[in-house]
């Protein structure tokens, strides 16, 4: 299947430069990296000559803008959203962990209706990223946290459903972390059907939450109940962290080979989409320095080795594409503009084209020409196949 696997890049908003791009790029090749996650402010934008450097490599940016909840208005960062979508970006994700007081001013935390507030601020942005051709994404919770993720997830999506936003719930993605914090790796597998008796704000001895790396799953779950589907997943940050005392990172490590195995077999979530692991590197004066995997890029910390082994043993089971590329159309189109841009598409790169799922499964790259179900997509996707669309009125919208 298609690389789930990615990393958060330094833990601040520098570190855009020609010389970073040409010495992280051959680090992230190393992993067979698919997505970088980067963050950025919303006074100035990330260079583009670095997101097209690593998006050139197949490396999918996710650019990730901390700002305060209330501190930034659509209007305000509608430049920016603009520039992005004209680079290629495809999701921008505004504010962190909403569901923790120091993300908000004291007294919009202490006022009732939280989440309908938050949701009062967002909506406005998403609906502008539907319009730029971006995918809105539901900012990360903090596992736990000062208002309960998954109550303030729930909360959130029965919300956006009670207001009749079905457009953006079929193109909402959902950001989160999943750390381990040094629990078993399956801790928490199976969700709260699993665990029915764990509440928010409280696990009984003996069950478990969501509070690991089966987060996705949990997260999975709430938005199938909430709003009938599970909504695509983006982990920015996550895996198991080294001790902050003390520089023997072996055993978290240790633990990331086995993350790394889960994210590159069949047992993740079909939702999951992207695994970035915390953090590819950060400055040695900075808080986060402790959690970094390498110092320099020639400078790995210990046994960076052992999950790029294990990356490598999981890419090397996994069974090949028999084609190249596939072009599904709808379900017996007879429409000749549809056929007529599958045509042309197929002359210039050697395509499949019909209307079968299942044999689209086989390729490793599907353009979608028309409407699609999004359980397609998702299927698509979970096979490993790199899913782009032509929503254009030209089929020179998408490269041979």
């Amino acid at each position: 299947m298609a690389s789930r696997l990615g990393f958060h890049y330094f833990p601040d908003d520098r570190h855009y430069s020609p010389a970073d791009l040409a010495a992280w790029l051959p680090v992230l090749r190393s992993f067979g990296a698919a997505w970088l996650v980067v963050r950025g402010t919303a006074a100035r934008a990330i260079p583009e000559p670095f997101l097209r450097g690593l998006m050139d490599e197949g490396i999918e940016p996710i650019v990730h803008l901390g700002a305060p909840i209330g501190a930034v208005a659509a209007s305000e960062i509608e430049p920016l959203l603009r520039a992005y979508a004209s680079w290629g970006v495809r999701q921008v994700v505004l504010h962190d962990r909403p569901n923790l007081r120091a993300s908000w001013e004291a007294s919009e935390w202490s006022r009732v209706g939280l989440i309908e507030r938050f949701l009062d601020r967002l909506l406005p942005v998403w609906n502008l990223e539907i319009e730029l051709g971006l995918v809105p994404t539901f900012p990360p919770l903090e596992p736990g946290g000062d208002y309960w993720d998954t109550a303030f997830l729930e909360g959130a999506l029965r919300g956006l459903a009670r207001r009749g936003q079905e457009s953006l719930l079929d193109r909402l993605a959902i950001g989160a972390y999943a750390w381990t914090f040094g629990r078993p790796l399956d801790w928490g597998a199976g969700g709260p059907r699993a665990w029915p008796e764990s509440r928010p704000y409280h696990t009984p001895e003996g069950s478990q939450d969501q509070r690991g790396l089966r987060l996705p799953e949990w997260y999975a779950a709430i938005s199938q109940d909430a709003v009938g589907r599970g909504l695509p997943l983006y982990v920015l940050g996550g895996g198991a962290l080294p001790p902050r005392a003390g520089d023997d990172s072996a055993a978290a490590f240790e633990q990331n080979a086995g993350v790394a195995r889960w994210l590159m077999g069949d047992d993740a979530p079909a939702t999951l989409r992207a695994f970035a692991f915390y953090v590819l590197t950060a400055d040695s004066n900075d808080a986060e320095a402790y959690a970094a995997w390498f110092a320099a890029p020639d400078r790995p910390r210990h046994d960076v080795d052992v999950v790029r082994g294990a990356l490598l043993a999981a890419t090397k089971s996994r069974r090949p594409k028999s084609l190249a590329h596939y072009i599904l159309l709808p379900h017996a189109s007879a429409d000749p503009v549809l056929w007529s841009w599958a045509g042309q598409l197929a002359a210039r790169s050697s395509a499949a084209v019909g209307f079968s799922p299942d044999e689209a499964r086989l390729a490793a790259r599907v353009t979608l020409l028309g409407q699609a179900d999004a359980r397609v997509v998702a299927d698509l996707e979970h096979a490993g196949c790199r899913v782009e669309r032509v929503d254009s009125e030209s089929p020179a919208a998408v490269g041979a």
